[in-house]
């Protein structure tokens, strides 16, 4: 066989998305801004932003050159507003090459362990468990789950037009599948909650569903995926991090001790970069069904069901 222009194997030409069309919801802040970010400073053309707070909006558009961030103010919990949304975008674009369900919330506190991480008293459990009011719990399902649910939904018409103008792959013209790309979490899998349960069972939930997207979406070309994060510091996770006195170290090798993330620090923006970098190019073009895992091994060391 013989072997491929060594051009083709550049990282220069193996990660490019120049062109990409994107849509990231949640990617006013956090997760998503990063990944917003990676693609619109890598060529994307249009890298649309969904979320409740057009400020968080507007200052991630601001931060990348060009124009390339569309910011749109939308509620993945609204059907009205996700229609809204895809009109909005489908009058902007013919098509979507990835769609990136990625809002969250990380739900009610219940805490299982003390301050020292042993078991609180059955009765403290029970009351932990029993304060939140029923909306709050289901609250995060609604954003966590039920609004992946219809954030693929209303915009599958666009990543299908993406294969009705895919040009056909030959060996020196290749253009990935579209593809849906929801945001897990270890917390999916891990055992060990980090006081909220309801955080981890939504995020249970956008696995599996993912999963049973990339079976069930086989026929029409359309590919799925997970990112599933361990700690990496956000808006969302600021104050775990200013609780423990490390907001300004936690990127840094040695911040945290190997029994607690064998990387010693958190992931920061570079490594969600690298990794919607690497799903959304033609290096990634062959991953369906996947997980992937970007915690610095902290899955190894906690009791998971990974």
């Amino acid at each position: 066989m013989a072997a491929v222009d060594v051009a083709q194997i550049e990282a220069g030409n193996l990660f490019n998305v120049n062109g990409l069309v994107a849509v990231v919801t949640g990617g006013g802040s956090g997760l998503g801004r990063m990944m917003a970010r990676a693609l619109a400073a890598n060529g994307a053309s249009k890298v649309f932003i969904i979320g409740r707070r057009e400020d968080k909006l507007k200052e991630t558009a601001d931060s990348v050159p060009g124009g390339s961030i569309v910011p749109l103010v939308g509620d993945v919990t609204s059907k009205q507003s996700l229609q809204q949304i895809f009109e909005q975008v489908k009058a902007q674009v013919d098509h979507l090459d990835v769609l990136v369900a990625n809002s969250g919330i990380s739900g009610p506190s219940v805490p299982t362990v003390d301050k020292d991480q042993k078991p609180v008293p059955i009765e403290e459990l029970a009351q932990n468990m029993w304060k939140p009011e029923p909306e709050e719990v289901t609250s995060t399902y609604a954003v966590n789950l039920t609004g992946v649910h219809f954030t693929i939904a209303a915009f599958l018409p666009l990543l299908d037009a993406a294969n009705k103008k895919r040009p056909a792959p030959n060996k020196d013209n290749f253009t990935p599948r579209p593809q849906i790309i929801t945001t897990g979490s270890i917390g999916g899998y891990n055992r060990r909650p980090l006081g909220n349960l309801s955080y981890g069972a939504s995020k249970s939930g956008v696995i599996h569903l993912t999963k049973q997207l990339a079976t069930a979406l086989i026929p029409y070309d359309i590919r799925a995926n997970v990112i599933a994060p361990g700690l990496y510091y956000s808006e969302m996770t600021h104050g775990m991090y200013q609780a423990q006195g490390k907001t300004d170290t936690h990127n840094i090798e040695g911040t945290f001790d190997k029994q607690h993330v064998p990387a010693t620090r958190t992931g920061d923006e570079q490594d969600m970069a690298g990794v919607i970098l690497w799903l959304c190019s033609r290096a990634g073009a062959y991953i369906n069904g996947c997980v992937v895992v970007t915690d610095g091994g902290r899955l190894s060391v906690v009791p998971s069901s990974y």
